[in-house]
């Protein structure tokens, strides 16, 4: 059998041509994996049709835009080069995604990073574990309680004032929203983007400065059905269910606490309803994002 041709795409890197890295990137698009693949059978036709060992990054985006304006539109063929503009730029994008524990969150942003190739991806709870390192209970207790738990540890005088369960959560969250900003912060320095997710996302805890800039996407996930909630804790954390599903009526008042507070800023809220599927309006949330920083470039 003969052994297909080696074709390398030179941009700022030489790269081979990789069918599976294109059907990759057409996520972002809205295509399956297998459609992607069938799809970048055709563009490495054509790429051997050249009969050139080595080609241009612009010929290949030339020849993909190509295929996809005959296949689909022009704007989807405008949205492929936007995607790879940026891909090309030292511009980092910041994605935060929030929503209460079981709506979906880390399966979504790991899915997002890796259509885009964003290699960071950190979870809020992960940076909750390491202050409590640095900070102890004695210190804050607040910070050792599960964000649904931390009421709690509150002092009699705020629990009678306020609404306990969501001063707690605010309390925990605050925390937390310290080491998130240390993370945009330290991204935007070195140019490199991340998905930062998780339930401490509160966007009170950021000034305009970081909601309102042009290469970062707030994205609130919420679910309307508390039966499907209720399924979602049950199926995505085995050694955690019992002690989520008895404080299931404190996970949902922080999850309409999120909705509400993403709604007063007008800012993108995505909800996950059985038979639709939320990634993809997440894509075209990102995408939109992406082609509004690129043009303004």
């Amino acid at each position: 059998m003969e052994k297909e041709p080696q074709i390398y795409i030179q941009g700022k890197k030489k790269q081979l041509f990789s069918r599976g890295i294109l059907a990759q990137k057409l996520r972002m698009l809205g295509f399956s994996l297998s459609e992607g693949y069938e799809f970048s059978i055709q563009v490495y036709n054509d790429l051997t049709n050249l009969h050139e060992e080595t080609i241009d990054k612009k010929k290949l985006d030339e020849i993909v835009s190509s295929h996809l304006k005959k296949a689909y539109s022009a704007d989807v063929a405008n949205k492929y080069l936007m995607i790879e503009k940026w891909r090309g730029s030292n511009v980092p994008l910041l994605i935060l995604i929030s929503g209460a524990i079981g709506a979906g969150k880390s399966t979504l942003s790991r899915q997002i990073a890796g259509d885009l190739g964003i290699q960071h991806v950190v979870g809020t709870q992960v940076i909750r574990d390491i202050l409590r390192k640095v900070l102890s209970a004695d210190v804050m207790p607040e910070l050792h309680s599960s964000s649904y738990k931390a009421f709690q540890t509150l002092r009699p005088i705020y629990s009678s004032r306020f609404d306990e369960v969501l001063l707690g959560f605010e309390n925990h969250s605050k925390l937390v929203n310290i080491g998130v900003d240390a993370i945009l912060s330290r991204a935007e320095k070195e140019s490199v983007s991340v998905v930062v997710e998780g339930e401490h996302l509160l966007p009170a805890f950021f000034d305009d400065t970081i909601l309102k800039k042009s290469n970062a996407i707030y994205i609130t996930m919420a679910v309307p059905d508390p039966e499907m909630h209720r399924e979602n804790l049950s199926s995505q954390y085995t050694q955690e269910k019992e002690d989520l599903l008895e404080h299931f009526e404190n996970i949902r008042k922080i999850h309409e606490h999120l909705i509400n507070e993403t709604k007063i800023r007008k800012l993108p809220l995505i909800e996950t309803i059985k038979g639709e599927n939320a990634i993809s309006k997440v894509r075209e949330l990102v995408v939109d994002k992406i082609v509004s920083l690129v043009s303004s470039q």
